[in-house]
């Protein structure tokens, strides 16, 4: 599943109702409400903020590409599938995503990995001073500090590591040019890992998706990672999940919510205005189900909106206000999130 498959996917998931944008948004993991919303609204949660530094231009020509072979089709500024389009989705196996977790932190694992491996293959061979493959000084200091826990220039803790790495590459399920990929872009005594280019050459795929396919075999190992099975694997995952899934301004807002303030007093407070605390809102249901949305919202309201969703197979605020007119929008848009969470 790489770069058009992908997309393919999420606009599938968006069902006619956002514009071609909102794909970008997700997976550069805009933190606005609508994306934050849409994310729940429509089970994306494996494709948010998974290629934060995707550029416009590259998603511009993937929409025009997959426009031109018909996959996709633009009527009145929103995007959705053709029905040649739709029978690529049917036979797309299910992704090994998991973006709202990790969120781009995928490349500081694989970063740790990297220097921990050339470091290992170095001193294997006896060769103590080396330019080592990561310069990011944040990299360098936890693998020093995860060394100085082991005796790392011993046979057994190279090979004991060895072992762990190479048994998750064979039990994780991952396609065979994934695991290839792994191990060629990795560095070692007298070795250098494969540039994305060489890699493209090699392979016959776009950068792209050799990337995508990269961030998903991360994610695939990372997710099967145990404490039990890879404990000097484990190690290195600290910090790598997403603990608090809120942008800093909805941790501040949830935090006056807490001691019972309500949307008003807590705009006010904030000096912000009252449709972004109301997105603070959508964005503290999203990352937390149990979030208590009684005082903005009824059990009844919300069971009413579902229905409506339900019955005209949409999420478009519009055409359900029609059917409910005393409930704002912003009821609407908790009542789908608060929807969404409960029924998964």
């Amino acid at each position: 599943m790489y770069f058009h498959q992908i997309l393919l996917f999420i606009i599938h998931k968006f069902n006619g109702e956002r514009s071609q944008t909102a794909s970008y948004y997700l997976l550069k993991g805009k933190k606005s409400g609508q994306t934050i919303q849409d994310v729940t609204y429509f089970q994306l949660h494996s494709f948010f903020s998974l290629f934060p530094k995707l550029s416009k231009e590259s998603y511009d020509e993937a929409i025009k590409i997959l426009r031109q072979n018909e996959y996709v089709q633009i009527e009145n500024a929103y995007i959705s599938l053709t029905e040649k389009g739709f029978q690529q989705v049917k036979n797309m196996e299910k992704p090994g995503f998991n973006g709202w977790l990790y969120r781009g932190n995928e490349q500081i694992f694989w970063k740790r990995v990297e220097l921990i491996v050339q470091t290992l293959s170095q001193f294997k061979f006896q060769q103590k001073k080396f330019i080592p493959n990561q310069k990011d000084i944040e990299i360098q200091h936890f693998v020093k500090k995860y060394f100085q826990k082991r005796d790392f220039q011993s046979l057994q803790f190279y090979t004991s590591f060895k072992l762990q790495l190479f048994q998750l590459l064979e039990s994780a399920n991952l396609e065979k040019f994934q695991k290839e990929l792994f191990v060629y872009r990795l560095s070692g005594y007298k070795k250098s890992g494969l540039t994305w280019d060489q890699l493209t050459n090699y392979y016959s795929k776009t950068e792209l998706d050799l990337k995508f396919a990269f961030i998903e075999c991360l994610h695939i190992l990372i997710d099967a990672i145990s404490k039990e099975q890879h404990p000097d694997l484990f190690d290195v995952l600290d910090g790598i999940e997403v603990e608090v899934p809120l942008t800093e301004s909805a941790v501040k807002t949830n935090n006056l919510f807490s001691k019972g303030y309500s949307i008003e007093e807590v705009a006010e407070m904030r000096f912000l205005k009252k449709n972004t605390i109301e997105d603070h809102v959508i964005e503290i249901v999203s990352a937390d189900p149990d979030f208590p949305v009684e005082p903005f919202i009824s059990n009844e309201q919300i069971e009413k909106v579902l229905e409506i969703a339900d019955k005209y197979k949409s999420k478009k605020l519009k055409l359900i206000r029609e059917y409910v007119p005393d409930l704002s929008y912003f009821q609407i848009r908790l009542a789908l999130t608060k929807g969404e969470e409960v029924n998964g």
